[in-house]
């Protein structure tokens, strides 16, 4: 099953976001694209959100990545994990999502939450980081905060429709 382009969105913004990742896309051809600021990598962060933004959401060519893996961070539930930080990306605006992490009250759990809007994209990437919760209190919150992104997305699409 092919990834969509959705989701190739959210990850070409946390690649542009998250210091010193690599992202590697098995295709289905069994070809391996790297995506890195280093010299040796397929393509640049950079290009890849400019790649992606580009691609047709109803297009007849869905793309033909088949894995997503992650090198400098390690997948935890539905957020990447880089020691004391925890990250991921929604669809909502960034006022949305500042709403939506108010509801989890990340500062009085011990984190703080920054919020970056990618503008090529059209994507926020919630930055949460701890220097007191433990791991699993950290994953725990950033699930929440994600969970909330979800919802109030879930919600504003409802708004859309009607």
């Amino acid at each position: 099953m092919s990834i969509t382009v959705s989701t190739l969105g959210h990850v070409a913004a946390l690649a542009a976001a998250v210091p010193q990742l690599t992202v590697s896309l098995d295709t289905h051809s069994g070809s391996t694209i790297i995506i890195g600021d280093f010299a040796e990598a397929s393509m640049c962060s950079h290009a890849f959100r400019h790649v992606v933004s580009q691609w047709p959401e109803e297009g007849m060519h869905q793309p033909c990545v088949e894995t997503i893996h992650f090198d400098g961070a390690t997948p935890r539930g539905p957020v990447l994990a880089t020691g004391p930080v925890r990250w991921f990306a929604t669809d909502l605006c960034a006022q949305r999502t500042v709403g939506a992490l108010r509801t989890v009250k990340p500062r009085a759990a011990g984190a703080d939450a920054q919020v970056r809007f990618d503008t090529v994209l059209g994507i926020c990437v919630v930055r949460l980081e701890s220097e007191t919760l433990t791991d699993e209190e950290l994953d725990e919150l950033a699930t929440r905060a994600y969970a909330a992104c979800v919802t109030d997305h879930l919600l504003w699409e409802a708004e859309l429709a009607a």
